[in-house]
């Protein structure tokens, strides 16, 4: 036999507990004030650095012709999803140094991980996609030319993008 006082002390905690997680708490580098300055210069260096390289590269690959090969247009598409993985990530990351407030909003926090794990997704995929292109070159080289078209590279790269969106868009909806 149950206690009244059990029962109705149960029942009166079920779906009580209504609050939500309005924003986080960021506590990275706060173990190391005295240095958060030169964190900031550091990363903001390797942030530049990386968008420097990969505009070189791709600026490489669209101004000289004899580089317009389907794997150094993997090369450039592999360029563009760096670009856009870093600046989901090191901007946020670079004010959060500066600043004295270090949170971040709920929505803010999904929609960066959203952001950040497609790029990483799109880049895992681009990556299998300039194996295959290394497969196709090395174990049918008569038929490279056929298999590697310039839109079946275009759909390559394409199929990337897509598969890294719909998959981040299912995890989101789940």
């Amino acid at each position: 036999m149950t206690s009244p006082y059990l029962t109705s002390g149960m029942a009166s905690m079920q779906g009580v507990n209504r609050s939500g997680v309005t924003e986080f708490i960021l506590i990275g580098f706060s173990t190391f004030p005295h240095l958060q300055l030169m964190f900031f210069l550091l990363f903001l260096f390797m942030y530049l650095f990386t968008l420097l390289g990969n505009l070189l590269i791709m600026a490489t690959i669209w101004s000289e012709h004899s580089l317009h090969t389907p794997m150094y247009f993997f090369l450039c598409a592999l360029s563009i999803s760096e670009i856009f993985y870093t600046f989901a990530i090191i901007p946020r990351m670079l004010a959060d140094l500066l600043s004295t407030l270090h949170s971040i909003t709920f929505l803010a926090c999904a929609s960066q991980m959203f952001f950040s794990f497609t790029f990483g997704f799109t880049h895992s995929f681009l990556l299998t996609v300039m194996g295959y292109d290394r497969y196709v070159a090395i174990c049918h080289p008569l038929r490279y030319n056929v298999l590697m078209s310039p839109r079946g590279c275009a759909c390559l790269v394409v199929w990337s993008w897509e598969d890294a969106v719909a998959g981040e868009l299912k995890e989101a909806r789940d």
